[in-house]
């Protein structure tokens, strides 16, 4: 399990480094600019690179697009704020595999990066929560062109907004779990997207009455929904 620190507080990563590295990970580079991110991406291609979501001349998620584009096999972590929403949402957007407060205990982070080790995106419950209620309420699923979700669809993702699970939804709706499934990778599909929050982010986008969704082809839903 190898390891790329992306944080400018050189000594919050000089502490977190031997903690990681006696818990099974193999911490390959510490870097505390963009550039030395890049750097270290580009010399170890790591399995994960836990990237701080500010740094002092511009975003983390800046940092995140850009190594997405360069290396799309690294998982990234974003490291930030438990109350920042808005880089919580964009973080998801722009591909992050999970958005860890800074304020957690050393092992609930560990905790985290074996699961996305394990193929599993980690975002906190709570502030998912929160993103889907405050997206749903400026009603962005309404402005998706005409037929481009079905009824039934547009349906699952108002209740996907309302940060709810697929049980609740096959409750709501009277139908089985095995068909709310299909349902939400089918929404999941349609807009182009891995994850229930990435969903509940490109809903939410203004002006959606006027463009098409940049892709409609099926993707590989990974994990249970």
């Amino acid at each position: 399990m190898r390891l790329v620190l992306g944080d400018s507080h050189r000594l919050f990563i000089d502490s977190l480094a031997p903690v990681l590295a006696g818990n099974g990970f193999t911490v390959v580079a510490v870097a505390t600019t963009p550039q030395e991110v890049f750097s270290a991406l580009d010399r170890h291609q790591p399995d994960i690179c836990l990237l701080a979501s500010r740094f002092p001349a511009c975003s983390g998620l800046d940092v995140l697009r850009v190594a997405r584009g360069r290396h799309p096999g690294v998982r990234v972590v974003i490291l930030g704020a438990a109350s920042d929403l808005d880089v919580m949402a964009g973080a998801a957007e722009a591909g992050a595999l999970g958005y860890l407060p800074r304020s957690h205990r050393v092992a609930d982070i560990v905790y985290a990066l074996r699961r996305v080790l394990e193929g599993e995106r980690v975002f906190e419950t709570e502030l998912q929560g929160t993103v889907a209620r405050r997206c749903r309420s400026a009603g962005g699923v309404d402005n998706w062109p005409d037929g481009a979700l079905t009824v039934r669809e547009r349906q699952v993702l108002l209740q996907i907004m309302d940060g709810v699970s697929t049980t609740q939804i096959a409750q709501s709706l009277g139908i089985a779990e095995s068909t709310t499934r299909t349902h939400v990778q089918n929404v999941l599909a349609k807009l182009g997207v891995h994850s229930r929050l990435e969903a509940i982010t490109v809903a939410a986008r203004p002006g959606l009455r006027d463009e098409q969704p940049a892709s409609w082809s099926a993707v590989r839903v990974a994990g249970s929904r």
